[in-house]
């Protein structure tokens, strides 16, 4: 479970980036809180590191439970691939937002991966209990 660790922490690092992102471009565009929208560019960022948030959301237990119930070295592999989706889209999205496609498209197959196979390790547990 270290390696799935480690991804659970680079996830969280990466979310930090995204936020820090947003608030440099708050002050780059001049953009004061509470207001979300302005500049394109930072309704961008803002919007990547929103939805980024919203798939930590399904990622971190599906990640874990995967972890534990099934594969410990999957759980880590499948993992690093949603880190690489997720930069994927950022950039996809700050560059052009029709770019996003491809990082969301990942992100979200790798949560469904990781939610079906922690489901089936967690059966497999009970039935052999």
């Amino acid at each position: 479970m270290n390696w799935v660790a480690l991804v659970v922490a680079l996830a969280l690092i990466e979310y930090f980036v995204f936020g820090a992102l947003v608030g440099r471009a708050r002050v780059k565009y001049a953009i004061a809180a509470p207001a979300v929208s302005g500049h394109p560019i930072f309704e961008r960022l803002f919007r990547v590191q929103q939805n980024s948030l919203e798939q930590l959301i399904v990622f971190l237990p599906a990640v874990w439970l995967f972890g534990l119930y099934l594969s410990a070295r999957w759980a880590a592999i499948v993992g690093a691939i949603f880190l690489a989706a997720r930069i994927l889209y950022a950039v996809g999205y700050a560059v052009a937002p029709a770019r996003r496609e491809a990082g969301a498209v990942i992100s979200f197959l790798t949560e469904i991966v990781l939610v079906v196979g922690a489901l089936v390790g967690i059966i497999r547990s009970i039935v052999a209990a």
